[in-house]
């Protein structure tokens, strides 16, 4: 899941909308609970100046012994009322002359500043919470954040006497637990949508995706669904106009050079009849070695154009097998080759194509080096048949040049051996239509190793 999102443009797109979602999200949700807090302590503050004053002179008419049971029914675990012999509000944080609930305690309680006292903790402020909650957040209130006061206030009275009332923190779960959950439910109804547009939205892109993959496969052969948004329509309109071009380019070249090289037969008929008058005999010899090996290569050109227009069906076969008949049938050639065919990998290939790709490989290594080595190795997401010899090699700086058509390399590859340089073409050809590669490289210990890669899908 993490390699899609970071990986692809869905993905991508998907993780971004999350995270930006997730951040307004949890800051509207936060900022909401402590504006709410905020208001409902500011409500239970103006709530205790009320009933303080009201205490105050509930307290002048009642009698001395009945104070304790009058403080006692009113006391709550919010609101706490005592009367003691000095006043608990909090000199450090006592409020200011021309705070409201200050002034509207002075007016309730009939008292100057000197009788009425009010402090309110840091906590109440929004800016203090905010802050506090983000370096020691709370999800449970315990005991000891329980017992800190949100507001106190300190009434004297005339026996010398003061009320002290205090506004306590509940001890119970945080009141935004709530809005909290039914915030995440909100939130996972928001990505399970915005998950689903992503993906409708950009279901084109990846047909498109496969749809190229597919052509350099040449596995696909008719256009794809036009739909999505406007861009994506064009887009894809393009492809399919690119697709067809590409098709009808490859398909006139193939045709061209199959009807060059037919065409080009007769003449070489007549030269070979007119050679044959040719004296002396060693001359003629020589044009006729020539002849042959144009014809040689006119024959070899038709073969390799006339397979190239035959689109063969692909079909999953086991590739471990298919390259231990092509071994097989080698050794029974006289030829000397080593292959375990022990495991069993099913591949959907062109199993003819793939079979001349690897026959071409083998006979190579076979020719040139004496024997051959065959291994296929699955790594990941590619299949590898790495086919070794131990012949000359070959310059790294001819390594690229021999997959062009018609070359062969003397210094390594003698003309003795026969062949007239498609081999690897024609092998890099195949490889290239599955969409895999081959590459080429010297052994330390002599002799030269191909690798086949394919890719497993």
């Amino acid at each position: 899941m993490l390699r899609y999102l970071r990986q692809s443009l869905p993905g991508r797109v998907i993780g971004l909308l999350i995270l930006a979602l997730g951040v307004v999200n949890a800051t509207t949700v936060y900022v909401f609970f402590e504006e709410r807090g905020r208001a409902v302590r500011l409500s239970q503050m103006e709530d205790l100046v009320s009933r303080s004053a009201a205490m105050d002179r509930l307290l002048d008419e009642t009698p001395l012994a009945m104070r304790s049971e009058v403080l006692g029914a009113v006391t709550s675990e919010r609101f706490q009322f005592s009367i003691g012999d000095s006043a608990t509000a909090d000199p450090y944080n006592r409020a200011a002359l021309d705070h409201p609930l200050y002034q509207r305690l002075r007016e309730l309680a009939d008292a100057d500043a000197a009788h009425a006292q009010l402090s309110i903790s840091p906590r109440y402020y929004w800016c203090y919470s905010w802050v506090q909650n983000l370096l020691k957040p709370n999800l449970l209130f315990d005991p000891g954040e329980a017992a800190l006061p949100i507001a106190s206030l300190s009434i004297l009275r005339p026996d010398g006497q003061w009320l002290n009332a205090t506004l306590r923190s509940p001890s119970s779960l945080p009141g935004w637990i709530a809005p909290l959950l039914v915030a995440l439910a909100l939130f996972s109804l928001t990505v399970t949508v915005v998950v689903l547009i992503v993906r409708h939205v950009s279901a084109p892109l990846g047909c498109l995706s496969k749809a190229a993959d597919r052509i350099g496969r040449g596995e696909l052969n008719e256009p794809i669904p036009e739909y999505g948004s406007e861009d994506v329509i064009r887009t894809t309109r393009a492809f399919n106009r690119m697709q067809e071009r590409l098709q009808r380019f490859v398909g006139d070249r193939t045709r061209m050079m199959a009807a060059i090289s037919h065409d080009l037969r007769t003449p070489l008929t007549t030269l070979r009849l007119h050679a044959e008058f040719i004296e002396p005999a060693d001359r003629r010899d020589k044009v006729l070695c020539i002849l042959g090996q144009m014809q040689e290569m006119l024959e070899a050109t038709l073969t390799f154009t006339r397979e190239a227009s035959v689109e063969e069906e692909r079909r999953t076969v086991d590739l471990s097998a298919l390259i231990g008949s092509i071994c097989e049938d080698l050794r029974d050639l006289g030829q000397e080759i080593e292959y375990d065919e022990s495991q069993r990998v099913p591949y959907l290939c062109r199993p003819g194509s793939v079979r001349r790709a690897l026959t071409n490989l083998i006979e190579n290594a076979c020719k040139y080096g004496g024997q051959a080595e065959v291994e296929l190795s699955v790594r990941g997401d590619s299949l590898q048949i790495a086919v070794r010899d131990r012949g000359p090699g070959i310059p790294e700086a001819d390594q690229l040049r021999v997959f062009d058509p018609f070359v062969r390399l003397e210094t390594s590859r003698s003309r003795e051996t026969g062949g007239i340089g498609l081999g690897l073409s024609i092998a890099r050809t195949i490889a290239h239509s599955h969409g895999g590669e081959i590459r080429l490289s010297n052994r330390a210990e002599g002799g030269l190793e191909v690798v086949l890669e394919l890719p497993n899908h």
